[in-house]
């Protein structure tokens, strides 16, 4: 996990320091740590920090020792430094040059959830470098002991005012990540955004891509040609129509591995899709990739950014037309779906992913409601010219049960279908029914024998009658309804009567008891399988 405020809390160098304001800012994530210290405070304010510049979720020591009476350029600096993006300040000194903390301060940090830590007062032997020393070593530890470069940006992303989350932001946060040269570029060689390691190359490497006209033709990786003892990388992030954009990187000394090269462009990947394109549906898109394969860091980063409360969804649907629709042309259907689930469910939320339109909801109340709203909804889709079927996913913790209740779709639907050839909207345990007939099929005859025989047996001593597709009827497509099965098969009721009656007597139950005919259920679902 990411450092936070609250971490560097506990470290023996600061365990004796106290929070004064801005307590909400103690879960964020703190990247690096710097001193700032200048003779004319309002350099600091002005040229620093030019506005809507972000400056790496760093934490500030400073002893505004220029300043130590001029409460309003405290408040300046302060205000600057959170506007930046830096996330709190430790107070050096306080009581021995700087004679309090102005209780403007502590206000001015609440308000803009900046953590202002005060270090024991009246202390002169206090020395900054233990601090830093602590405070690197935490954040170098962290970064060492994990792998997830994304988990890390977006965490800190979350954090950030509107005004600095942004592609450029990213860049910044990414560079400094892996210490490298970052540059998003279009194929004709166009740099879009580009952010140096370290800083002052920048003259140098924008010479250096002037003599690569065409970036798509380029090796995916290989020596740089302007930048001594340095291995540059592309890697393409984004392809729409014509038009390519790839993320460039530059890395001094050692070269990255193939781990940090497929997180830096996923990072970049996903910030375009957030926020250079501002499209909502993009950008919920992400979130639910993230949900379905499995990735909780990422996820819950991104409903932090998106304010959406993910631990509140506890169902997910899957939507399919039977004629494998493309995304483009499954995406016509998500209005109509959020109209008519707006109100019904605290948390909505619906995104194509692959060919699927997944929806994801808060509880509905009750079971009923939920079979109701899924049979309105799959009635109106219908009426709008779509053939659909429709599986809900109830009772999922976690992403973990996310991800297999959709692999188990994606891998079982079709024998779902055929088992169940009556319906349109089918419960994941009937995936999951499905899923163990097909692994009965697979380990070979001798495991659907025992099974198959039932239904021999029941044509040997009653063959003027289908017992396979009564049965199938009556147990798959009916709930045991002989009203309903006689309506399916053509038959009047007292036939399919007495049909259920000699087959309960033959077989010594009723076709409907469990958990005694559960080995007809699989009987009869095998056979419209082996079908």
């Amino acid at each position: 996990m990411s450092v936070t405020v609250a971490d560097l809390m506990k470290l023996p160098s600061l365990k004796q320091a106290t929070v004064l304001g801005g307590h909400n800012g103690l879960s964020k994530t703190v990247a690096s740590i710097s001193v700032l210290e200048s003779t004319n405070p309002d350099q600091l304010v002005d040229g620093l920090f030019p506005r809507d510049e972000f400056f790496g979720s760093e934490i500030v020591i400073t002893g505004f020792l220029n300043i130590t009476h001029d409460v309003e350029r405290q408040c300046a600096n302060i205000r600057k430094l959170a506007e930046g993006g830096e996330v709190g300040l430790i107070l050096f000194y306080v009581g021995v040059y700087m004679p309090d903390v102005n209780q403007r301060l502590i206000d001015l940090a609440d308000e803009m959830d900046f953590v202002l830590i005060c270090m024991p007062r009246g202390e002169k032997s206090l020395r900054y470098g233990e601090v830093i020393n602590d405070v690197m070593e935490r954040i170098y530890r962290d970064r060492a002991g994990k792998e997830s470069i994304v988990a890390d940006i977006l965490a800190r992303m979350s954090n950030l005012p509107q005004h600095l989350q942004s592609v450029n932001t990213v860049l910044k946060m990414l560079s400094d990540r892996i210490t490298a040269t970052v540059a998003l570029v279009e194929g004709s060689g166009e740099i879009l955004n580009l952010v140096t390691w370290p800083r002052n190359i920048e003259p140098v490497v924008k010479e250096g891509l002037k003599g690569m006209k065409n970036l798509s033709e380029e090796e995916e990786q290989g020596n740089c040609l302007f930048l001594e003892n340095s291995r540059q990388y592309s890697l393409l992030v984004a392809a729409e129509n014509d038009r390519q954009l790839r993320l460039l990187i530059i890395k001094e000394g050692d070269g990255l591995t193939d781990a940090e090269l497929d997180q830096s462009a996923d990072v970049v990947r996903i910030s375009m899709n957030i926020w250079s394109r501002q499209h909502g549906e993009i950008a919920i898109h992400e979130l639910v990739r993230a949900i379905i394969q499995d990735e909780p860091m990422k996820m819950r980063r991104l409903a932090d950014i998106f304010r959406i409360d993910v631990a509140s969804i506890q169902e997910m649907w899957i939507i399919r037309e039977k004629a494998g629709d493309t995304r483009s042309g499954s995406s016509k259907h998500i209005p109509e779906i959020r109209s008519m689930l707006d109100g019904q469910s605290s948390t909505v939320m619906v995104d194509v992913y692959e060919e699927n339109i997944l929806v994801f909801l808060s509880s509905l109340g009750s079971l009923r409601a939920a079979d109701q709203l899924s049979e309105e909804l799959v009635t109106s889709m219908e009426k709008n010219g779509a053939d659909v079927t429709l599986v809900r996913c109830p009772g999922l913790k976690n992403t973990t049960d996310v991800r297999q209740a959709y692999l188990s779709h994606d891998s079982y639907l079709e024998d779902t279908v055929r088992i169940y050839p009556t319906k349109r909207i089918f419960t994941l345990s009937e995936i999951q029914f499905a899923e163990e007939c097909r692994r009965r099929i697979q380990l070979g005859e001798h495991a659907t024998t025992q099974y198959m025989e039932q239904l021999m047996d029941l044509q040997k001593n009653n063959e003027e009658l289908s017992v396979a597709e009564t049965l199938g009827v009556y147990l798959l497509d009916t709930g045991c309804s002989v009203t309903k099965t006689a309506s399916i098969l053509y038959l009047h009721v007292n036939t399919v009567k007495y049909r259920i009656g000699r087959i309960s007597d033959i077989i010594g139950y009723r076709p409907d008891k469990m958990p005694e005919n559960f080995s007809l259920f699989l009987a009869v679902a095998l056979y419209r399988l082996l079908k």
